[in-house]
């Protein structure tokens, strides 16, 4: 396999079972940024819908969307905030490049196959 790509340490390798799985502990820091992130976005995703909600009174018809979108966006924020809160991160699966790098191999071969 190449160093042409390197996967970031806290993308999950199952491929090697040596190399132990990241810690899930969030630490307080951590905790404290996330939360006074979530403290000013959680209010903008809200006042957002209701500024959108305004313009869709006026009649512009694409505001209609957003008055649905930014508190769907406060929604999203909110259930990451509390799954990231209770340690429960999401797992990435490390990809097998050299498999990748097979399949596109094999791609190509088959698109200059049928070019000629």
């Amino acid at each position: 396999m190449s160093d042409e790509f390197e996967a970031p340490k806290w993308v999950q390798d199952e491929s090697n079972p040596d190399i132990a799985a990241p810690s899930n502990d969030v630490s307080r820091k951590q905790k404290i940024w996330l939360t006074v992130t979530l403290v000013f976005a959680l209010p903008f995703c809200l006042w957002a819908g209701w500024f959108e909600f305004g313009r869709a009174q006026s009649g512009n018809w694409r505001a209609w969307v957003y008055t649905f979108e930014w508190p769907f966006f406060g929604a999203v924020a909110l259930y990451l905030w509390r799954r990231i809160m209770r340690g429960d991160l999401p797992k990435i699966p490390r990809p097998d490049l050299s498999a990748l790098a097979k399949e596109a191999d094999e791609h190509e071969k088959d698109v200059g196959n049928s070019h000629q």
